[in-house]
């Protein structure tokens, strides 16, 4: 009996002093998780800096050239004996302008080009200036033909192959990647003029005879001209960037133009008409529209 007394008071007892012993145990709290490191896109490093590139694309003009003029130094209206009857043309038969009619036409040939580019741009804030110059082969023609019922032919031809512009730049970056721009400047080129013709009043021809003479030939081109565009540009990395641009290139009228002693003629004695001339020339400028695709690897 004593002995369980004894045992019950033992269990009491550690019964009671339970709750102290757990009010004494200290639990270590979880360490907390190691902050997140932030990764950040690099900045862009901006526009500024040199520019080199390659570019390709085409040149067309859609509108044909101002038709050739024809003008004799005795008249368009005057007769001349041996030319055939004239047709549809509003002139006097056996003149000149009846010679020719309304058979007068012209056209422009358009031309894949390519080329490179360089500049520099020096941007601030979302503005961007820079200057650039580029170079580009193509290969355009204006082509002019009148035809006369004597029967003949009478050609002449202005070309283009290789374009040299020089151009100031003004640009706004829409994003830090891309960057809407305007443009213009000095445009270069040099224009090829030539003629040629089957009419047996004109030498160096199958057609030719003792009475025929050499057609003489004045080539003058302006050569210098303007260009003005746009474009847009987008980096698709910090130093590679591709854009497309249009410009229109305006190279003048010149004052080409080729002369035929007598006039253009059937080419025997009694057409053929001494100290008298008729020249061909067309006024048309020489202008042409381009665009082009552009890759550029910038070193900023």
């Amino acid at each position: 009996m004593s002995r369980i007394a004894l045992l019950l008071a033992a269990l009491a007892g550690g019964t009671l002093a339970a709750p102290a012993f757990a009010a004494d145990v200290v639990y270590e709290a979880a360490p907390a998780p190691a902050p997140m490191a932030m990764v950040d896109e690099p900045a862009p490093t901006g526009w500024s800096g040199f520019y080199l590139g390659v570019q390709g694309g085409g040149a067309f003009n859609p509108d044909s050239p101002e038709d050739l003029t024809l003008g004799s130094s005795f008249g368009n209206s005057t007769t001349v004996p041996g030319l055939t009857a004239g047709q549809n043309s509003g002139f006097p038969a056996n003149t000149l302008g009846a010679a020719f009619g309304d058979n007068f036409e012209s056209d422009f040939e358009s031309s894949f080009l390519g080329g490179v580019h360089a500049g520099y741009d020096y941007q601030m804030g979302n503005l961007v200036l820079g200057v650039l110059a580029d170079i580009n082969a193509l290969d355009v023609k204006q082509s002019f033909s009148a035809d006369s019922n004597t029967p003949a032919f009478y050609r002449t031809e202005r070309s283009l192959d290789y374009l040299a512009t020089g151009r100031v730049r003004v640009g706004y970056t829409v994003t830090p990647m891309a960057l809407a721009y305007v443009t213009g400047g000095v445009a270069y080129g040099e224009i090829d003029y030539g003629f040629s013709t089957d009419s047996p009043a004109v030498s160096g021809n199958a057609r030719s005879n003792a009475a025929a003479r050499a057609a003489r030939v004045n080539e003058d081109e302006d050569e210098f001209g303007y260009t003005i565009g746009g474009g847009m540009e987008v980096k698709l990395t910090q130093n590679v960037s591709f854009g497309a641009e249009y410009l229109y290139t305006n190279l003048g009228s010149g004052d080409s133009s080729t002369t035929l002693d007598g006039g253009p003629f059937d080419g025997n004695n009694t057409t053929f008409v001494s100290g008298q001339s008729t020249t061909f020339k067309s006024d048309s400028d020489f202008d042409f529209h381009t665009v082009t695709a552009k890759l550029t690897y910038r070193f900023n």
